[in-house]
C-alpha cells in the first residue's frame, strides 16, 4: 500500500494529487556497503533512499525544503535540507538506511516553503528488504518513468597534470549516460527540451552537476561527464532531469565505480 499526503497551513489533510503544486519521485535500491576499516571491515546491507521533488505550481525560486525519512517500529531518521534548481525545478535528496528492518514501513515527508507559501507532504511505502541475500533488490514503485536512463558506461584514462617538466598523474572516470523518453509518452513532446545528468557519490551531501543537453528528435540524448580521481567500487548514484511540455521529470539508475 502507497500512501501520499499534502497538509496546506492552516488546511486538514487530504490525499494528494500526483498532479498538483509538487511532485515526489520515491525509490529504493539495496546495495552493500563497507563498515569499520582495516582487519575490521566488513560489508552490511543498506537501503539507498532517494526522494526527487519538482515544483509544478510554483515558481523555482525562493525556496526552502526539509526532507526527511522515519521507520515504522525503529527510531532510526534523518534530514536534509535543498532548494529547487532553477533550471530544472526539482531537487533531489538521498538517504542511506544500513541493516534495514524488515518488515517495516518507510515514510519520507518534504516541507516546502515557496513564495510565501507553506506545504507540508509524505510518501509511505514498505521498506525495501535489503539482507545479505537480497543486494540488488529495486523498489520504484513511487517513481514515474517519464524520463529513463536507459544505459550507464565508463571509460578510465590517466592525464598527466605536472607542470614544468614533472609529472603528476590523475586518474578519471569518464561517464557516459544515455536519456530517453519513458513508455508512457512518445518522443515529440521531449524533442529540443534540455536534458540534464547529474551524479552522487556515498559520502557527498549533494549532487554534483554533471553535464547537460537536450533530446533528439527520437526523445532520446547522450551526456558525458567527468569525475577526477575516482573511489574505485564506490557506488556512482545517476540522476537525470529531462523536460517535456512545462514540467522535468527524472530518470534514475545507479553503477559501481570502475576505475
Amino acid at each position: 500500500m502507497i500512501l501520499i499526503g499534502l497538509t496546506a497551513a492552516g488546511a486538514a489533510s487530504a490525499t494528494a494529487d500526483p498532479g498538483g503544486p509538487f511532485a515526489p519521485n520515491v525509490d529504493q535500491h539495496c546495495a552493500m556497503q563497507n563498515s569499520g576499516s582495516g582487519p575490521m571491515t566488513t560489508s552490511i546491507p543498506v537501503d539507498r533512499i532517494t526522494l526527487n521533488l519538482e515544483t509544478v505550481g510554483y515558481p523555482p525560486t525562493d525556496s526552502t525544503i526539509t526532507a526527511s525519512y522515519t521507520i515504522s517500529g525503529s527510531t532510526r531518521t534523518g534530514t536534509a535540507g535543498g532548494t529547487f534548481d532553477t533550471a530544472r525545478k526539482n531537487a533531489t535528496f538521498n538517504f542511506s538506511v544500513p541493516n534495514p528492518p524488515p518488515g517495516a514501513t518507510l515514510t519520507v515527508t518534504y516541507q516546502v516553503w515557496v513564495h510565501g507559501v507553506y506545504y507540508s507532504n509524505f510518501v509511505s511505502a514498505p521498506l525495501a528488504p535489503c539482507t545479505w541475500d537480497n543486494p540488488t533488490y529495486v523498489d520504484a514503485s513511487t517513481w514515474n518513468d517519464y524520463v529513463t536512463v536507459t544505459g550507464v558506461s565508463q571509460r578510465c584514462e590517466t592525464v598527466d597534470i605536472g607542470v614544468g617538466g614533472r609529472h603528476a598523474y590523475l586518474r578519471e572516470d569518464i561517464v557516459t549516460v544515455n536519456v530517453a523518453h519513458g513508455p508512457s509518452y512518445g518522443p515529440s513532446p521531449y524533442a529540443g527540451r534540455s536534458v540534464w545528468a547529474d551524479y552522487w557519490i556515498v559520502g557527498q551531501k549533494a549532487y554534483t552537476s554533471g553535464s547537460s543537453g537536450v533530446f533528439d528528435t527520437d526523445g532520446k540524448a547522450t551526456l558525458s561527464f567527468v569525475i577526477l580521481a575516482p573511489t574505485t567500487g564506490a557506488e556512482l548514484d545517476v540522476l537525470a532531469s529531462g523536460q517535456a511540455g512545462s514540467r522535468t521529470f527524472p530518470g534514475h539508475s545507479w553503477a559501481t565505480i570502475t576505475c
